[in-house]
């Protein structure tokens, strides 16, 4: 652990990340994980489910963990508890319009995410293979109608890392007013600014009136790093990207072998 963070124990708010972190890679909720975020429940630490997957899609998992806790999607675009809505962030529109524009000419698979709501130019492999994990299907509808209706609160660039590293540089030319973070190689997210999963991580304590210090985040990737770095403890993976393992204090077993439980273990128990 790195001994140059201050940290105040008990530790009362644990955010955690989804895929390749609290699921395991067939995207099972491993019984390990299931019992050890139940302990820390019980213990007073409050549980957030913080990923970049769409609210329905996170409902399912806080179901089957069991607990009561805030939800925030869109890797912190959107933060709700029950009812409430906590904080509320969307893409500037016109920032959205050239970002669908960009994408349709180098041919990657974009994905425009609404709420509920999930929209794209067409089916495709990708597409496809997101349904598959998230066990959600899009709805098929010219992204320019979508973008006309309202503003998203992420983007989805999917393809492969190859063609995802020359659209990343391609974006970055633009200078877009959005954060661009890689949740994996083939994956790209533009996500409003100022609402990465550090801003969630201090936007929950300050609803919570916490320090960031009383914090705890378990991820796996590059998206995950400054959330690991903002709060009192960060916990990366074994099968985490080189920046997230980086970035982290303390490196859990991989996700195949109920790391997050080895973290809860380690810090909470």
């Amino acid at each position: 652990m790195n001994k140059t963070k201050d940290v105040i124990f008990p530790l009362r708010l644990l955010c955690l990340d989804i895929d390749g972190t609290l699921l395991d890679t067939a995207h099972q909720l491993p019984p390990e994980n299931r019992a050890a975020v139940q302990y820390a429940a019980e213990k007073g630490v409050c549980i957030c489910l913080l990923s970049a997957r769409p609210p329905q899609a996170i409902t399912p998992i806080a179901q089957a963990l069991g607990v009561p806790g805030p939800v925030a999607s869109f890797g912190g675009a959107l933060i709700e508890e029950g009812d409430r809505r906590i904080f509320d962030r969307r893409l500037p529109v016109d920032t959205a319009q050239t970002a669908i524009r960009l994408a349709q000419q180098e041919g990657i698979s974009l994905s425009f995410y609404r709420d509920t709501a999930w929209f794209v130019e067409r089916d495709d492999r990708w597409s496809e293979g997101e349904s598959a994990i998230t066990g959600l299907r899009p709805e098929v509808t010219p992204l320019a109608a979508a973008v006309a209706e309202g503003a998203p609160h992420k983007l989805l660039c999917m393809g492969e890392a190859e063609h995802i590293d020359r659209f990343y540089q391609i974006l970055q030319n633009e200078g877009l007013a959005a954060e661009l973070l890689r949740s994996k190689d083939e994956y790209l997210e533009i996500m409003p600014q100022q609402a990465d999963k550090a801003d969630a991580l201090r936007t929950l304590c300050r609803y919570r009136h916490l320090a960031p210090e009383q914090t705890m985040a378990i991820g796996d990737h590059d998206v995950d790093c400054t959330m690991l770095r903002a709060a009192g403890v960060g916990v990366a993976m074994g099968n985490g990207s080189p920046a997230a393992r980086q970035a982290a204090d303390w490196i859990a077993p991989d996700n195949d072998h109920a790391g997050v439980a080895a973290a809860i273990d380690h810090f909470l128990a």
